[in-house]
């Protein structure tokens, strides 16, 4: 045993164990962990021996619930498909559905100026957090700036997912290429498993680019890291939305845990907005104030939605559910006046 662990460590510096006495306690454990193997495992009752085979329970219950998150995913993907009898995709090679493009104009495709513009937005971004820390005084208020941009990252992902999904149309100035995507997205959510990085994302990027400038003018140093990161982070939210609707199995371990940690959106989250009538958890960043958000006192969707009705008359498409509409105008209560001049009071 002495002439063995002299060749593994030859080379190192080691003590010297001179003593018979000592060279036997210090073989014993090594010698216990060697004759007594692996341990055994109970589950209930049954007691598991892992000796010969110490590498199987725990891969196979990863495989087990990895095959289970990509069957509710491909059960959300069927269930959309009855919403839309117009089109019926076949699987691909990898089991997937093929992609359905539902907007005009889009592609699949992933082009030299998309990975450009994305790259720009994060040097943006990152230049302005760093002018921030380089101009502030204190590191203190560039933190507070960004911990402030990362929050309101993930609520204005969900206000600006929550409005697209209720309001607009393709025809929309602006905004209506988002609200027909998000929309679209409804029917056909398997789609965008099928986009690259930069053609998931690009759009965003680009948008972001005069934001960040306005508000680097606008702004104190600290006051324009907060908006920019808030803006960047609609990136990043568009990115976790992709992941949670691949398949883990065909996403790399680094992925999963990110969604397992709760750092990214978790599927399971993310197939609790996929039932209609689409009006719940629509923040897509991390999903953490989706409890928030949807639970009473705050139903922020349901109060946003009794506003707009009070002020315009538009009802969300959310309203398409009596029960979703009864509860948004008992928070609110609104109607028209019985003179039809489209203005609105309280009920009585």
């Amino acid at each position: 045993l002495r002439r063995a662990l002299q060749r593994i460590f030859r080379g190192q510096h080691t003590p010297r164990i001179e003593s018979p006495t000592a060279m036997f306690c210090a073989a014993l454990p090594l010698a216990a962990a060697i004759v007594r193997g692996p341990p055994i495992l109970r589950y209930g009752s049954a007691a598991i021996d892992t000796r010969g085979a110490p590498s199987l329970i725990a891969p196979s219950s990863v495989a087990s619930a990895l095959e289970g998150t990509d069957s509710a995913l491909d059960s959300m993907d069927l269930a959309a498909l009855a919403l839309d009898g117009s089109f019926r995709p076949t699987r691909g090679p990898d089991g997937r559905l093929e992609p359905v493009l539902t907007l005009p104009g889009d592609s699949l495709e992933t082009t030299p100026p998309m990975g450009a513009v994305t790259v720009s937005s994060t040097a943006a971004t990152l230049g302005v957090v760093a002018l921030a820390f380089v101009r502030s005084g204190s590191p203190l208020p560039p933190l507070l700036g960004v911990a402030a941009g990362a929050l309101l990252g993930e609520l204005f992902s969900g206000a600006f997912h929550w409005a697209t999904d209720n309001y607009g149309r393709l025809e929309t100035p602006v905004v209506g290429f988002a609200c027909a995507a998000f929309q679209g997205h409804h029917l056909a959510p398997w789609t965008i498993s099928h986009r690259s990085v930069f053609n998931n994302v690009y759009k965003i990027a680009g948008a972001t680019l005069p934001l960040l400038g306005l508000g680097l003018a606008l702004l104190p140093p600290s006051g324009a890291a907060c908006v920019a990161v808030m803006f960047y982070l609609q990136l990043v939210a568009q990115e976790f939305h992709r992941w949670s609707h691949t398949p883990p199995s065909k996403l790399p371990e680094w992925k999963r845990r990110l969604q397992r940690a709760g750092v990214a959106l978790p599927v399971p989250e993310h197939i609790a907005h996929h039932k209609p009538p689409f009006d719940k958890h629509y923040c897509i960043l991390t999903g953490r104030l989706n409890r928030v958000l949807d639970s009473e006192p705050v139903l922020l969707w349901r109060r946003l939605e009794a506003l707009v009705y009070r002020v315009n008359g538009q009802e969300p498409l959310s309203w398409k559910s009596d029960k979703v509409r009864a509860l948004a105008l008992s928070l609110w209560p609104a109607r028209r006046d019985a003179a039809g001049q489209g203005k609105f009071r309280d009920s009585e």
